[in-house]
């Protein structure tokens, strides 16, 4: 009987996700009052959410905003906070929340129209992908790497709201599928989908650019 019951006490403290989440134990010591944890955490994800952000509003000061907006709110949620999942599928379910709620934003949206009417993904390949790759200067090679960037940015930005953050949180906040799943209160199924339409669409969109893409 003693076995039976210390084999159940090692799985509830193995499944704890705050057992081995280092970032859910400083959540969890802001909780009860640390508010050096907090300032921890903010060090340690600020630049992540500010670059997190960036990709859905394509403007740094905008990014750097919503990331105080976004940290103000995990401030305020802290009384609620429970380790139930990795802290950062819970910081970045309110990012992703904040973010759309911002890009959904008349002026939000009239901004990143214009941006996409000056800066067309397919005249950044046109004009700089097919020089570049006659010539191996040094200024060359930002040029294409610029230019590729920037493809990719206008890219993302015209995909679908659900796409868009499924694909980000996946390919550069390194989120596994049941992450984002956790993340955006999809199934992991919906997760795969919407990141395999993401890609289906962005290579559609960026041809002229696949070579360099191909891991994308």
């Amino acid at each position: 009987m003693e076995a039976v019951l210390h084999e159940r006490y090692r799985t509830r403290m193995t499944e704890d996700p705050a057992e081995d989440d280092s970032d859910a134990g400083l959540m969890l010591r802001f909780k009860d009052g640390d508010t050096e944890a907090f300032n921890q955490l903010f060090a340690l994800h600020t630049r992540a959410v500010v670059n997190f952000a960036y990709r859905f509003v394509h403007n740094r000061g905008m990014a750097e905003e919503l990331a105080q907006e976004i940290f103000l709110r995990v401030y305020e949620a802290a009384a609620g906070y429970q380790a139930q999942a990795k802290f950062t599928t819970w910081l970045y379910r309110i990012a992703t929340n904040a973010c759309l709620n911002e890009i959904r934003k008349p002026h939000v949206r009239a901004a990143l129209k214009n941006e996409e009417k000056n800066g067309d993904a397919a005249r950044c390949v046109n004009s700089h992908a097919g020089s570049v790759r006659d010539s191996a200067t040094c200024p060359d090679l930002l040029l294409e790497r610029q230019a590729i960037s920037n493809a990719l940015r206008h890219a993302l930005g015209q995909l679908p709201e659900k796409q868009r953050a499924a694909f980000i949180l996946n390919k550069y906040q390194e989120l596994s599928y049941g992450e984002v799943a956790e993340t955006m209160k999809i199934s992991e199924k919906a997760v795969k989908s919407l990141i395999h339409r993401a890609k289906e669409t962005l290579a559609e969109k960026l041809k002229p650019l696949l070579p360099e893409l191909i891991n994308i």
